[in-house]
């Protein structure tokens, strides 16, 4: 469905936008510069990455509303150049609102990956690939000409990335929502697929709940996913955050694994060549704490392949300031050890640097 034709259904599902109506819109420019010392092989790393969040709404006077956004980005010496265009990436998409809940046309994360919210991480390590930037995954590859992911990278159902899809979420009843996604070709380069694979460009579902309970002392937010891609691969998270005060716990899960005759691909010395991710496991947990300006969290990953003894262990102490509305300063170090095959490899790294906000 191309904009006009949603726009027209907009117009005909909601016949009071002629008689009153509201237009609003919005952008946010982010950039990070980062700098890393680490004890492996490559020394000092500098990585920058830069986001534009624009968007342009739509509101009747029953405060329904259809938005249109185009998030940009782009990245500067990242170890996983995982943007859905290379090093320059977009996500572009439309997001209806109304009383029957959330419908999304366009390139975003699936409704599992969305409603996922597992360990707390904050500042310049606030994902297991920032890590990898520093301390670069033998696990892990996506360049121009190679993509592997031996390992899985998140417990969160990212398999598809940010490939055109059909999200819908439900409106919330009690706390809890459901949501649904349908990916018509679920390679995408922010996701975990080989274009080269056989299964590439075959379709993907996604199922998942959602469930928000203040709990009066504290308060949860809980998930569960289910994904089946291409036919044969299928995926499950869950993940569980509790917030009391100032401070966070969470965690999450996640499993793959093949139902199926297409099984997972290996090289001549029986070694996951570019999808083991198909077949492991991954889960993480975390502690957060926010007092004012300042963010902190400490939290652990690992992620491992069923058939092979490839395993990752991250584990990550990241601690943001906001010295004013524009301005971020980040101090973080990590460890990590790393199995691929034949290599065992592991480090530490101390990075900072300095975020910027408009």
């Amino acid at each position: 469905m191309n904009i006009k034709r949603f726009f027209l259904l907009f117009l005909i599902l909601n016949p009071s936008t002629i008689k009153a109506a509201e237009w609003s819109y919005g952008f946010e420019v982010f950039a990070q510069g980062l700098y890393g010392y680490s004890d492996t092989q490559k020394h000092n790393n500098v990585v920058g990455q830069g986001n534009i969040d624009s968007f342009v709404k739509y509101t009747n006077n029953n405060q329904n509303s259809v938005s249109f956004h185009l998030d940009l980005m782009l990245g500067i010496d990242q170890e996983i150049q995982d943007y859905n265009q290379g090093r320059w990436g977009e996500e572009a998409y439309i997001v209806y609102d109304s009383n029957y809940g959330q419908l999304m046309l366009g390139q975003l994360f699936n409704v599992a990956s969305l409603l996922h919210n597992a360990a707390p991480a904050f500042g310049a390590l606030n994902s297991n690939n920032d890590i990898a930037d520093f301390i670069n995954n033998p696990n892990w590859r996506r360049t121009s000409k190679e993509t592997k992911f031996a390992t899985l990278n998140s417990t969160d159902i990212n398999t598809d990335g940010v490939a055109p899809k059909i999200n819908y979420i439900s409106p919330e009843f009690y706390g809890t929502a459901i949501g649904f996604s349908y990916v018509p070709d679920s390679y995408n380069r922010r996701g975990l697929i080989n274009k080269q694979a056989g299964f590439a460009h075959k379709d993907g579902f996604i199922g998942a709940i959602y469930n928000d309970t203040d709990w009066g002392p504290f308060s949860s937010q809980s998930s569960f996913g289910y994904a089946q891609y291409h036919g044969n691969d299928k995926e499950f998270s869950y993940s569980l955050s509790l917030k009391r005060g100032n401070w966070s716990l969470g965690g999450g899960y996640r499993k793959t694994y093949i139902d199926g005759d297409n099984k997972v691909n290996l090289n001549k010395k029986n070694y996951l060549d570019f999808d083991g991710y198909r077949e492991g496991y991954a889960w993480n947990v975390g502690l957060g704490y926010e007092i004012g300006p300042f963010l902190s969290s400490i939290s652990y990953f690992e992620s491992s392949s069923s058939k092979t003894d490839n395993k990752n262990k991250t584990i990550a102490f990241s601690n943001e300031y906001q010295l004013n509305k524009n301005i971020n300063i980040y101090i973080a170090a990590a460890y990590a050890d790393y199995k691929s095959n034949d290599i065992d490899k592991d480090g530490y790294a101390l990075v900072t640097g300095v975020g910027l906000n408009f």
